[in-house]
């Protein structure tokens, strides 16, 4: 799908000298949409320009949620630009916005097993957790052909959970699927109480997102920044030398990561983005 013409997008850094990935729900995109967070917003919009022409930064955001979902959203909230890639469907999807449009990245999208495959993966999963005695519910709205196969573990108790968490990894470890697990963030609509569990491919996810864009780009990932609010950031925060959660972070994110910020959203990401991008400068 194009991208709408009311919104603009960041001019092309001339060389690329860091890379900055950022979650969107709930992290660059705060749902409640107060004038407060709205100024946030349109002020680290601005910034953004200025940081790709001065200081050669490619920003792309990285979330779970589809691409119609992000668009219907960025649309609904009136951003004023998008960033210069975007990895959707926690990493199963990855575009360029180039000349009005999203072009997907073949190198990323090659090899990747079919949906139709992880799918019947993600089902075999299910039915071997149901039968252990581990419940999960599928999650609605996810496009046909999608690559991530999406469902909800409501919480119990802290006993049982750890270890039906555990055990949902190892099922999904036998059947050579990915697999993300996060407490899920009731903000940005899920409901409360319950774990987000996504059936992904091996290998794909926010990190490995990370791993390919900066070796395409020749970027040292220690050299670029991650910011995130839950439990399926962490892993994309630990891959990148600057790795931040957002004040308003989730509480089992917050236990599992010693950067958290004293801002919330995109409060968070300018200051962290200019104390940075200073330090840079001047080594």
């Amino acid at each position: 799908m194009p991208p709408s013409a009311d919104i603009g997008a960041l001019p092309v850094p001339r060389r690329v000298r860091t890379v900055v990935f950022s979650d969107f729900d709930e992290t660059y995109l705060a749902h409640a949409g107060t004038p407060g967070q709205v100024r946030s917003r349109r002020q680290l919009e601005a910034y953004l320009v200025e940081a790709s022409e001065r200081h050669g930064v490619l920003f792309g955001w990285v979330t779970g949620s589809s691409l119609d979902s992000v668009m219907r959203k960025a649309e609904a909230h009136g951003l004023g630009s998008l960033p210069h890639f975007l990895a959707c469907s926690l990493g199963t999807e990855l575009y360029t916005v180039q000349d009005g449009s999203f072009r997907p990245d073949r190198g990323w999208q090659r090899g990747l097993p079919d949906g139709a495959h992880i799918a019947a993966l993600a089902e075999r999963a299910v039915r071997e957790l149901r039968r252990r005695g581990v419940p999960l519910v599928p999650q609605p709205d996810r496009p046909p052909g999608t690559k991530v196969i999406s469902h909800y573990y409501y919480a119990q108790d802290a006993e049982r959970d750890t270890r039906h968490l555990a055990l949902i990894r190892r099922v999904a470890g036998v059947l050579s699927l990915g697999v993300s697990l996060s407490r899920c963030s009731p903000a940005a609509g899920d409901p409360e109480n319950c774990y987000d569990v996504d059936f992904l491919p091996p290998g794909c996810g926010k990190r490995g997102i990370v791993e390919y864009v900066c070796r395409a780009h020749g970027v040292d990932s220690a050299d670029a920044f991650a910011f995130g609010d839950s439990g399926n950031d962490l892993e994309m925060l630990a891959a990148v030398g600057r790795g931040v959660l957002v004040g308003n972070c989730t509480e089992e994110a917050r236990r599992r990561h010693p950067h958290v910020s004293a801002w919330s959203h995109t409060d968070a990401i300018l200051f962290e983005l200019r104390r940075g991008l200073r330090v840079c400068e001047s080594e």
